[in-house]
């Protein structure tokens, strides 16, 4: 099993910055087959190449774990989805995180992965530039979204099934979070960020919720889904995934810890401190148990939420070996 390992961050380095980390996906939006209709599999795509002014962060293949052998997805409800880093999605049954199986099809650089309330999958793939659809236990698409889409890094949905996707745009600015209903192809809004999102998150008020970049973590809130964005004060050091718990707490992966962002949205506590590069984050339904894939050591690490123990780690034992994304079925979704 061959898998690019591929991130995307915006990284203060000596004063300049950096953006972090990214294989180039191909020019321009894909042409995929019709939304709704089961994939076939992955299309053919030039070969990745670093885009003007970036570096790679996580550059070249990771080799699967020695005797580990990939096999396809059976039927998975209520389990951990980790996007390892290139054209696989795996499956780690809940509790004991033991491989379930995996998803390639229609996978092409996946990076943040989100699984809505009726225990849909979305995976955002930045080389096809598409966000691929998964019905529960599904291991091809249902829907696919890519509609002007240039760049989708990640992916959430709302509490009436609309998908919002972050079109990161590294090339130029603004990035955009992009709103589709469920399964249609048209994007029905579009929201303009000033530079880098990385994380979205969607409170059950339709209040729609950014991480970016702006000389450090910067964050902005478009309220009731509002095309106005409204800046939050608070500030972290490195954006990176973003999600919401029933109280309105955000919760933010950043440089090496995870924060805690309570309303009204001034200042962030970690709750998790010295963690390698975590990227994208996910809380489960009871929300009591937090999931971070974290870049820097290729491990997700698990942790009882809100105190921020740490319960497990995750890494080549479970068929990991570059996580990009996490996703708990079934999700804290509003």
């Amino acid at each position: 099993m061959s898998i690019s390992t591929i991130g995307r961050r915006f990284v203060p380095a000596l004063g300049v910055l950096w953006a972090a980390g990214m294989l180039a996906a191909c020019s321009g939006a894909s042409q995929n087959a019709g939304v709704g209709v089961p994939q076939a599999g992955g299309n053919a795509f030039p070969g990745p190449a670093l885009r003007s002014g970036v570096y790679a962060r996580f550059a070249g293949p990771a080799k699967a774990q020695a005797g580990f052998k990939a096999s396809p997805l059976t039927k998975i409800e209520r389990d951990l989805f980790v996007s390892n880093g290139g054209n696989d999605v795996l499956a780690l049954r809940d509790g004991s995180y033991g491989y379930a199986g995996e998803i390639t099809s229609g996978v092409n650089g996946s990076d943040g992965i989100w699984v809505d309330n009726h225990g849909n999958l979305y995976v955002s793939n930045f080389n096809s530039s598409d966000v691929t659809e998964y019905a529960p236990g599904g291991s091809s698409p249902i829907c696919t979204y890519n509609s002007g889409i240039l760049d989708p890094t990640n992916v959430t949905t709302d509490k009436n099934d609309n998908v919002y996707i972050v079109d990161f745009y590294v090339d130029q600015n603004p990035g955009y979070i992009d709103k589709f209903p469920q399964c249609s192809n048209t994007m029905s809004a579009q929201y303009p960020i000033s530079s880098g999102p990385q994380g979205v998150a969607v409170d059950h008020h339709g209040d729609i919720f950014v991480s970016y970049y702006s000389h450090g973590g910067a964050f902005v809130e478009f309220k009731n889904g509002s095309s106005q964005p409204t800046p939050l004060s608070v500030t972290t050091v490195l954006p990176g995934g973003l999600v919401i718990d029933k109280k309105g707490n955000l919760i933010a992966d950043d440089d090496n810890s995870i924060d805690v962002i309570a309303p009204p949205y001034t200042t962030a506590t970690p709750i998790v401190t010295s963690v390698s590069g975590p990227f994208r984050d996910s809380l489960n339904r009871k929300e009591d148990l937090l999931f971070s894939a974290n870049t820097g050591s290729n491990t997700v690490t698990v942790y009882r939420y809100p105190t921020g123990e740490l319960l497990d780690t995750l890494g080549a034992s479970n068929g990991i070996t570059s996580p990009l994304g996490v996703a708990e079925s079934p999700n804290a979704a509003f």
